[in-house]
């Protein structure tokens, strides 16, 4: 069993640093990751079900770590940052709310309400559905839909660059005949 484990170790080790580095940019924290993964899979072998899929699994413990690293590295920040980040992006939202509103009224009726609904009054989906009397996939449809529209309206008059949680990090304004005043 641990022959089995040794020798695809052997086999994926410089494939797993080279994913882990890939990811973290750090050739220390590389090796701590790849030997916590060889670790786990070694002490968690026997939990494996299906041994035919040991190098996908040995793959999403190295994930799961890679991960694991980012959560602790995101709590260990302090917590002066993370204020300072909000309040820098809620003021780049705010900034940008009143330039947003004409292109959300530019929108046909029906696609207005939904994003109106969704994105400012953070209604649900299914509510949105109710309230519109439409089934729940057609008010998924048209919240979809309304931000579409809206995305293409507003990428003519400005570039705005977001985090992976849509949090505005930046944005610059386009020539464009909108008006944001």
């Amino acid at each position: 069993m641990s022959t089995d484990i040794g020798e695809v170790w052997n086999d994926m080790n410089d494939r797993l640093t080279n994913f882990v580095i890939g990811k973290v940019k750090d050739p220390e924290l590389t090796k701590d990751i790849v030997q916590d993964v060889f670790l786990k899979a070694f002490t968690k072998f026997d939990t494996l079900k299906n041994k035919e899929k040991l190098v996908s699994w040995i793959y999403q413990i190295t994930r799961n770590e890679i991960i694991s690293h980012f959560r602790k590295l995101k709590f260990d920040t302090p917590t002066d940052n993370i204020v300072s980040e909000e309040s820098s992006n809620d003021s780049l939202t705010s900034e940008l709310t009143h330039c947003i509103s004409p292109f959300i009224d530019s929108l046909p009726e029906k696609y207005k309400q939904a994003v109106i609904m969704a994105d400012i009054e953070n209604v649900p989906q299914k509510e949105i559905a109710k309230r519109l009397n439409i089934s729940y996939s057609g008010a998924k449809s048209r919240v979809q839909r309304g931000r579409e529209l809206l995305k293409s309206s507003y990428d003519q008059c400005c570039a705005i660059s977001t985090d992976v949680y849509g949090d505005v990090i930046d944005y610059k304004t386009k020539n464009c005949n909108q008006s944001c005043d």
